[in-house]
């Protein structure tokens, strides 16, 4: 049997597996009962889905109610291309290497030494692989997947990636001089009609001793702390040099939006996309202290995100706000 054959057979009884893992989870808690429950266990009291004042309270009752197409598409990471394409331009975006629903032996073969390789329906399935060499077709294979075979949307209920038809995503391995893979900022964006805000978020040493700080658009860094402890100062991140050019990208992204969350890459000068959320961490990364959460709750103006449906509601928002 060739590897064609076999491969997507095998495929096909991972995603019959987890479909029915999935679907006895749903009937056991549904998507509000769940939530509610992940919710309590980390914060200690239920949220407040009627009157939310929060942000968590407000991401939670946002990604009970995300499965649209405005926020489907542009949390699918091989389809919102097209609206950074349109909005920033193609140079913005990381060349793309392939795209396909499964990973074939002629696709592995015909991918370069180094490249990055993610599904497009969720969080935390990437893989960077920086030699090939070192790397066997059939081990990649079982790892995509199991990706593959994943609904993201089952692990907290964020309704945005329930129907995203799962693809793995190839691009370039964008390193700088050193070799190391660029610095990473996520930038959180609140939209009115009246006024915007924008944090800075920067994840450093993500593979030893991981810290996170978050900063205002003039880089000063904010007394708070989600989930990873801030950096010491002798290691504190640097402003960016592009810091005006990464700023004018996620807030021409973001526009049209109550909230979204846009992560950008700076290398050598130039600004590259890397992916749209609209519910970080679920809702579920606790702030210290949690006054922010109240404060970043104000900002986010729900109902006008509940408005948006498609592209259309969202270029007519976009010429509403300032």
């Amino acid at each position: 049997m060739t590897d064609n054959a076999f491969f997507p057979l095998s495929l096909s009884l991972l995603r019959a597996r987890q479909r029915c893992s999935e679907g006895l989870r749903r009937l056991k808690r549904s998507d509000q009962r769940e939530a509610l429950r992940q919710f309590e266990k980390r914060f200690g009291h239920k949220p407040s889905l009627k009157a939310p004042r929060t942000w968590s309270e407000k991401v939670t009752c946002l990604k009970l109610d995300a499965d649209r197409p405005v926020f489907r598409a542009l949390a699918d990471k091989l389809a919102v291309r097209d609206f950074v394409a349109q909005r920033l331009g193609q140079q913005h975006l990381i060349p793309l290497l392939a795209s396909n629903p499964v990973l074939t032996r002629d696709m592995f073969e015909a991918l370069p030494e180094r490249f990055v390789i993610k599904g497009n329906h969720g969080s935390a399935m990437n893989r960077i692989v920086t030699d090939k060499s070192a790397l066997s077709f059939d081990e990649l294979k079982r790892q995509t997947d199991g990706w593959l075979s994943r609904n993201f949307y089952m692990g907290s209920r964020e309704t945005q990636y329930r129907n995203i038809a799962p693809q793995l995503v190839v691009e370039q391995l964008m390193l700088d001089d050193s070799g190391n893979i660029p610095a990473d900022y996520k930038f959180h964006c609140f939209n009115s009609t009246e006024q915007s805000h924008c944090m800075v978020q920067v994840d450093s040493d993500r593979f030893s001793g991981h810290c996170r700080d978050y900063f205002t658009t003039d880089w000063q860094r904010l007394p708070l702390k989600v989930k990873y402890a801030n950096s010491p100062e002798s290691r504190r991140p640097a402003r960016p040099e592009n810091l005006e050019a990464l700023i004018e990208c996620a807030k021409t992204l973001s526009k049209g939006f109550a909230y979204v969350r846009v992560d950008l890459y700076s290398l050598k000068g130039q600004v590259y996309f890397g992916e749209m959320t609209f519910t970080p961490g679920s809702g579920f990364e606790r702030f210290e202290p949690d006054h922010f959460d109240e404060q970043w709750g104000n900002y986010f103006d729900l109902e006008h995100q509940l408005s948006l449906h498609t592209r259309d509601d969202l270029d007519r928002a976009r010429n509403a706000q300032v």
